[in-house]
């Protein structure tokens, strides 16, 4: 037995209660003991000012258990040894009593409740997704935990029945918020309570569930999340911002978060836990991209020079991370490398890697130092691209069509590779020779040379041949599909596809030597609309969209675009300096009580303004038709200090702005319409014959429009 003043653990004043009312310290079994100084160690010690997610499962525990034991086990047979089973809604109360001496200390450990709480996250962890059974499995699964070996069915059911209806739970409830209350009342000190007031549900599970929803893996992945959001640089967003932006992040991305989490993002009932949680965490991210182990993470990358016959290690430079000294195993041979900031390249200076090894690049490579872990991931086949930083070829993590690449693929795959280059690859690649290959990184793999995709037809049938381990690392080369362009794209560190409502993007149809039509659906509304050089402004469909998510189908194409009717990112915009518009004078410093400031503005429809260069000698509007309507200089704005070197041009369906300046002619489109020249006056001709011969613009469509005028002016 172990009295209730227990080890401390490192950096924190040693546990000594002060209790009144009792001659001594009540006694703690030693397993019991043990499993409380292990939990405290690995979630409260060192965690200052951090937010506490108490997550346990069988990993975990075995994570924290000694070699030879079962963790789960181990520890519900400790908490055994504190709660009586069969007293039924009573059987916490030792626990409790345990507690309430506790309370009467010094308080400078965690309540010696931490294993039972633990049991009761584990029981979440192991419930069902959905929510139906979430509420009904919590306690069966805490039951086949908590005695895990009963052969005793009636008992079983007694035990159920004392904790989901006998009230029994009721203890546990009470014991995560005193350790919300400790947590607060020791101000950080051991780390921020995550155990919000009032999440216990119906079923009262709320606490333990509450927990289980960012695992150690899921904190290690959001850190990628939060550096893509700029949090250190731009601050954090509401909870229900975050929720939003993480939504979306997560569909286009490799991100590593659990399936677990990626379902309770879209589980209404667990948003309530799961937000405040998130913010908690984003508050308290301290700018780093880490591993699950709490490292930073490196990609340590495959480079090869093919003139000289020599392969190497290069790794990419991170911010705030000047260097580190790596230990790892290479070939069955342990290795240190220290790795130092070369401040006149994007790699770091590497010294003590080792050498490239057939082993090494089958199996993989790890390198570990005390801030950061270095990995090269093993493949079938590697992609390499030409990296002046790396000094070669360096391996990169997909094709980029029509640059030239170097395939480096196992024997095992070299045969798929060479047939999906012979049919997918520009002629003038070619395999190296096996001995020079075989000097290179040894026996077992093959080198091609001089790789490049420009077809994308070829490419999608060659990787339909080859097998999927194979081609998942190959993106698809230049496409010629539907496609969309323009719009006006916002929080697109969150994702390519948000677009602003009312700035929806365009849609591109392939276009043939002959005419062709093509069957498009817009959310399942379809028509046939004509291929040509010309977008199809897919914001003028459907009288304007509402927010969410939209899906395109045309030539078996699908692609999707997200409306927002405003930044789902509500966090105050960066560098919008301090001009704004104050009761309609626009004014310096006006940061207080401004309508307008800076470009965002949410809630509101604004149409872009379409602007002309002041001072022009002539400026026309050019339309559809070829007629010409001249535009003269408004009165330049009166506000001191500004000067004005635009005026915004009446609202108009005009195609073109021509302007006549010192230097000659400049066009400028304004939207995409075919020419239909018709009704031209003598004054609309003279200027067209100026601007056929004084213009020379590159636009396809001005080429149709000067087409248009050959005819016009045959006629």
């Amino acid at each position: 037995m172990t009295r209730l003043g227990l080890p401390a653990f490192v950096g924190v004043p040693p546990y000594v209660p002060t209790v009144t009312a009792v001659s001594s310290p009540p006694l703690l079994p030693e397993a019991y003991a043990r499993w409380q100084e292990r939990l405290a160690q690995s979630f409260f010690a060192g965690r200052g000012h951090q937010p506490v997610v108490l997550f346990v499962d069988r990993d975990e525990l075995q994570r924290l258990s000694d070699p030879g034991e079962d963790g789960a086990r181990s520890l519900a047979a400790a908490v055994r040894d504190i709660v009586d089973v069969a007293r039924g809604a009573g059987m916490f109360g030792r626990a409790q009593r345990l507690e309430s001496l506790w309370r009467q200390g010094t308080r400078d450990m965690p309540p010696p409740t931490l294993p039972i709480l633990a049991l009761s996250v584990l029981a979440a962890s192991e419930m069902r997704t959905d929510s139906s059974a979430r509420r009904n499995a919590y306690y069966k699964r805490l039951v086949g935990i908590l005695v895990p070996d009963s052969e005793d069915e009636a008992g079983e059911i007694r035990l159920l029945m004392a904790l989901r209806n006998g009230g029994a739970f009721l203890a546990v409830v009470e014991m995560w918020e005193q350790l919300d209350r400790w947590l607060v009342e020791k101000d950080g000190a051991f780390g921020i309570s995550t155990i919000r007031a009032g999440v216990a549900n119906e079923s009262r599970i709320g606490y333990p569930l509450s927990q289980t929803l960012v695992r150690r893996s899921d904190r290690a992945a959001l850190t990628r999340f939060f550096s893509t959001a700029r949090l250190k640089s731009a601050g954090v967003p509401s909870a229900d911002s975050l929720l939003r932006m993480l939504r979306r992040w997560v569909t286009h991305r490799g991100h590593g978060l659990t399936d677990r989490f990626i379902e309770s993002l879209h589980d209404d009932g667990v948003l309530p836990i799961l937000g405040p949680l998130l913010h908690d965490l984003a508050t308290a991210w301290d700018g780093k991209i880490i591993t699950a182990e709490g490292l930073r993470r490196l990609d340590l990358r495959l480079a090869l020079d093919l003139d000289d016959a020599c392969g190497w290690w290069v790794i990419s430079a991170v911010r705030d991370l000047p260097g580190d000294l790596l230990k790892g195993v290479s070939d069955g041979h342990p290795f240190e490398a220290r790795i130092t900031t070369d401040v006149h390249s994007t790699m770091y200076r590497t010294e003590g890697m080792p050498p490239v090894h057939a082993s090494t690049l089958a199996a993989g490579l790890a390198a570990r130092g005390e801030r950061c872990v270095a990995e090269f991931q093993p493949a079938k086949v590697l992609v390499l691209a030409s990296n002046a930083d790396a000094g070669g070829w360096m391996s990169i993590d997909s094709v980029q069509p029509f640059e030239e690449h170097v395939f480096v693929a196992a024997t095992d795959a070299a045969r798929a590779v060479s047939q999906a280059l012979r049919s997918a690859a520009d002629p003038g690649w070619r395999p190296l020779d096996p001995a020079f290959t075989a000097k290179l990184l040894g026996s077992g793999f093959s080198i091609f040379d001089r790789v490049v995709f420009s077809d994308q037809e070829r490419l999608d049938s060659a990787l339909a041949a080859m097998p999927g381990a194979l081609a998942s690392g190959l993106r698809r080369g230049a496409a010629v599909r539907p496609r969309l362009i323009g719009g006006l794209p916002i929080d697109r560190r969150i994702a390519p596809n948000i677009y602003l409502a009312g700035g929806e993007p365009d849609l591109v149809l392939p276009v043939t030597d002959e005419t062709r039509y093509v069957e498009v659906s817009l959310d399942g509304m379809a028509s046939r609309l004509r291929a040509s050089l010309f977008p199809i402004p897919l914001c003028r469909f459907q009288g304007g969209m509402e927010s969410g998510e939209h899906t395109v189908n045309a030539d078996e194409e699908t692609l999707t675009f997200v409306v927002e009717r405003g930044s789902i990112d509500d966090r105050a915009p960066e560098n919008v300096a301090s001009i704004g518009w104050v009761e309609g004078v626009l004014q310096e410093n006006a940061t207080d009580a401004v309508a307008i400031c800076g470009a965002m503005i949410s809630d509101a429809e604004i149409d872009r303004p379409e602007l002309a260069r002041r001072g022009s000698a002539l400026t026309v509007l050019i339309s559809a038709a070829g007629r010409m309507t001249k535009v003269s200089d408004p009165p330049p704005p009166t506000l001191p200090g500004l000067t004005f070197a635009f005026f915004e041009l009446p609202s108009s369906t005009a195609v073109w702005l021509a302007q006549k300046r010192t230097a000659g002619w400049t066009v400028t489109k304004l939207r995409s319409a075919e020419p239909a020249f018709r009704g031209l006056t003598d004054a609309d001709r003279a200027l067209w014959e100026e601007l056929y011969v004084g213009v020379q613009n590159p636009s396809p469509l001005w080429r149709l429009y000067g087409r248009a005028w050959e005819r016009c002016r045959a006629r």
